[in-house]
């Protein structure tokens, strides 16, 4: 009988000790998500000499991501794919029936999509913008056109932004570049994004319990 209950013991004291590495583990990858959702991610994005790339990270440290127009790259002698033996016919499962599409479910679907909107817009910061543009023409009468259109679209439209976004420009400047053979100013656009997750996230839970109070979620699965 001292064996028997020796051998629970050591059982008991087996599982305990997982269960508390399985709680520290859990614990650990909780802490990391809240990190993660209050951890400020960037992109930085640049248009320069016809080339346009994306680069993003966390913490202010990006990694190249996107490329356009990418870089060649070396070709790869085509492998032969072997010929699949015959398989069997699947027999066909009858088709599941979905739930209905009601004005009221019309009308969550858009109000989840607004409040996600509103969330992600408002958590979009846009930092470190610089931007340098030349204004080109063959004369002066006719860079002086273009630089006006370009001023009568340009500052209204940032100001429309501007109340939805929060920008923060470092430059932003429109040369004139009379006709030449080469063009004088060298046009590049470059800006950071940074954003936080959490708002997103939480906004996101949000529809998505609403979603599952209304059955929305039954016309699409």
């Amino acid at each position: 009988m001292s064996v028997l209950w020796s051998v629970l013991a050591g059982i008991g004291t087996v599982l305990l000790f997982l269960l508390k590495g399985v709680g520290i583990l859990l614990l650990v990858v909780l802490v990391l998500g809240l990190l993660l959702m209050f951890c400020p991610f960037c992109a930085d994005v640049q248009w320069a000499e016809g080339i346009f790339q994306v680069k993003a990270g966390a913490l202010g440290i990006t990694f190249p991501v996107f490329r356009y127009p990418a870089p060649e790259k070396p070709e790869k002698k085509e492998k032969k794919k072997k010929a699949s033996g015959a398989q069997k016919p699947k027999k066909e499962a009858p088709p599941r029936q979905k739930a209905k599409l009601t004005l009221q479910i019309v009308c969550t679907i858009l109000k989840g999509a607004g409040k996600l909107t509103r969330a992600i817009i408002g958590s979009l910061r846009f930092t470190r913008i610089d931007v340098v543009l030349g204004v080109r023409g063959e004369d002066p009468a006719e860079v002086a056109r273009s630089y006006g259109r370009l001023n009568a679209w340009l500052y209204p439209t940032l100001g429309f932004l501007d109340r939805f976004l929060y920008l923060d420009f470092e430059q932003l400047r429109l040369l004139p570049d009379f006709g030449s053979a080469e063009p004088t100013v060298k046009d590049h656009v470059s800006f950071r994004v940074t954003a936080r997750a959490y708002a997103i996230v939480f906004t996101l839970l949000r529809v998505l319990y609403a979603f599952w109070r209304e059955k929305v979620l039954d016309v699409f699965i």
